[in-house]
């Protein structure tokens, strides 16, 4: 079976990458939101690195790309100086990109 002139295969990686990402764009989204007055700089800083560096940055691998992201994040999440409701939010989207990396 084919998808255009590609094999479904082909097509099927595709999508699920197309799928992949489109996740990742939803879970920056969400990592921003450590973008506010309550956490302080080095935090923000910190998560802006995450998305911009590692998560978006589609000249690296998207496994590198996560699993760069994550060790930001834990190194956050471990910042005795993160709100508890933002060091909630960072584990929640360590959840997501281990369950985004055992995807690729």
């Amino acid at each position: 079976m084919r998808c255009g002139s590609a094999p479904l295969e082909a097509c099927f990686q595709r999508l699920t990458h197309m799928t992949i990402e489109t996740r990742i764009e939803q879970i920056s989204t969400v990592i921003l939101q450590l973008d506010d007055s309550k956490v302080p700089r080095n935090i923000r800083a910190g998560a802006k690195e995450a998305v911009d560096k590692w998560l978006l940055n589609k000249s690296k691998d998207l496994d590198v790309r996560i699993a760069m992201a994550q060790n930001k994040l834990e190194e956050l999440s471990e910042d005795p100086n993160i709100p508890m409701e933002y060091g909630v939010l960072v584990l929640q989207v360590l959840t997501a990109l281990e369950q985004l990396l055992g995807e690729v």
